[in-house]
């Protein structure tokens, strides 16, 4: 069997009536037919062997009314000793005390008698259990390399060939309550022809190819965590010296690295796998893990998305971030310039961006922006990489509009703030613009134009307190003229800023 039923410890407990019934009435059935406790032979390698089996049981069943010589033979050790105390049972009648072994499958109960080992007890006094049963013959099996199938309407041995029965098979597929079609059974979330070839799909899954019996098992990680694990849930019906022989295990990972060399820890893990050690998911899990350390420490270009890989291709790997207009450029420039594995779960472009931020962010605002020093200063400002990148946009398509408006050499101080004003929101944006206000005149003029800029930023509100009457009021009428500059065009930018000069009090020409 896949995991050595192990007994993890023992224990005694006062007998139930309907447990006590149970194991006198097997012990009573083996009584009447003792050959209960083995299996069918359906082979001929093992017919000799069985032949012998049976004779020892035979020798034993001799006295099966004899309490004192039954109990002389419990006192001994193997099968002949198990099965003289269990049929000392249908004697007695009575078992008022039974042990407990704890085994990793569940708790189990029988009756001690004599120095029988327990878990050759416990095969034959639970001879109708699938399972238990199983204990009795396994050092034998293991021993001979015989193969045993146990199931609910049948126990045979196939000797050394493991051909297991086609009732044994419907019965394991029925336990494992997946999906069938034809030979394939897969998860809800699996296509039966996906998988018969191992490709790969949106899913990671644990592939099991039962050889014996012509059976392909498909079970994605989701599924996996509520499967616990399936080879042993079908070898625990069974006994199979070379359990790793008959099944074929693969884990189907989006994650499909170049080199074909088989993973160092694999067998490690298909080990511990086979012997019970971890369930489904556990091996998908690890192997998964196994295949992106692998990736990490190699010095492939490789880009792996919540575990699908993209191989080297920047283009679909950032296709898949789903990135805007300005992140898509900002990676395509960044991921073509690395050269080293990167793998990610749950990322956006965003993060993406942040990881390589500090090394190529201001080489890559220096390719959108001529000048050095504003690309220094977008690329420390403190606000995150898809921010900076749509300021980045903005100022450039700023810089296109500053570059077609008026150069003047000098203008009246008026007009002069009016233009710094208009010219940093047209370049940074309504927050820088607000800070230029703060450089107003210090002046009645000045301060009414600084209250009308405020206004048509919808801030006049905070900032009223710090004006008088005359200077709210004037600069409520000069809004829609700070305004219309605000939003000028190249065209008529000048025309915009003579009209707010002139509507200020002032009588200077630009």
């Amino acid at each position: 069997m896949a995991k050595k039923m192990r007994r993890v410890r023992t224990f005694a407990r006062t007998a139930t009536k309907s447990q006590e019934k149970s194991l006198v009435e097997n012990a009573k059935k083996i009584r009447d037919n003792p050959f209960l406790i083995i299996p069918e032979c359906i082979h001929p390698s093992c017919e000799k062997i069985f032949s012998k089996i049976k004779k020892r049981i035979k020798k034993v069943v001799k006295f099966k009314d004899d309490i004192d010589k039954l109990e002389k033979i419990a006192n001994k050790k193997g099968l002949e000793a198990a099965l003289a105390g269990t049929l000392s049972l249908a004697i007695s009648e009575k078992a008022p005390y039974l042990g407990v072994l704890k085994f990793p499958i569940g708790d189990i109960t029988y009756a001690q008698r004599g120095k029988a080992e327990k878990e050759k007890l416990i095969a034959i006094q639970h001879f109708d259990d699938p399972i238990w049963r199983l204990l009795l013959i396994k050092d034998i099996a293991f021993k001979k390399k015989l193969n045993v199938f146990s199931w609910d309407n049948g126990f045979v041995c196939s000797g050394t060939t493991v051909t297991p029965p086609k009732d044994f098979i419907e019965f394991i597929i029925k336990k494992l309550n997946i999906s069938q079609k034809n030979n394939i059974l897969c998860c809800k979330h699996i296509q039966p022809e996906k998988t018969k070839n191992q490709e790969s799909i949106n899913e990671d899954y644990i592939w099991i190819n039962w050889k014996s019996a012509n059976t392909i098992i498909t079970i994605c990680k989701e599924c996996a965590k509520t499967t616990n694990n399936t080879v042993f849930n079908i070898s625990k019906y069974m006994i199979i010296p070379e359990l790793k022989e008959d099944f074929l295990i693969k884990i189907v990972s989006k994650i499909a690295p170049k080199s074909k060399a088989k993973l160092k820890q694999e067998s490690d893990f298909l080990k511990s796998y086979l012997s019970g050690d971890l369930t489904d998911y556990d091996l998908i899990n690890k192997y998964i893990k196994n295949q992106e350390d692998k990736i990490k420490q190699s010095e492939e270009k490789i880009f792996v998305l919540n575990g699908k890989s993209f191989g080297s291709d920047v283009e679909k790997f950032v296709d898949a971030l789903e990135p805007n207009k300005h992140e898509k450029m900002a990676l395509d420039f960044i991921l073509k310039k690395i050269n080293e594995p990167l793998i990610v779960n749950d990322a956006n472009a965003n993060k993406i961006l942040e990881m390589f931020w500090n090394n190529h962010g201001l080489e890559y605002i220096s390719s959108i922006i001529d000048d050095k020093n504003m690309a220094n200063s977008m690329f420390h400002l403190d606000d995150t990489p898809s921010n900076i990148l749509s300021l980045v946009s903005d100022y450039k398509k700023r810089q296109r509009i500053l570059a077609e408006l008026p150069q003047y050499d000098s203008l009246p101080p008026l007009a002069k703030f009016a233009d710094n004003v208009t010219r940093t929101y047209k370049t940074f944006g309504q927050k820088k613009a607000i800070s230029e206000i703060k450089k107003k005149p210090d002046n009645p003029k000045g301060r009414s134009l600084a209250y009308a800029f405020l206004l048509s930023f919808n801030k006049g509100k905070d900032t009223k307190w710090q004006y008088s009457k005359q200077e709210v009021e004037y600069g409520e009428f000069l809004k829609q003229y700070a305004k219309k500059l605000l939003e000028s065009s190249p065209k008529n930018y000048n025309e915009r800023l003579q009209e707010l000069l002139t509507v200020s009090g002032s009588n200077e020409k630009i």
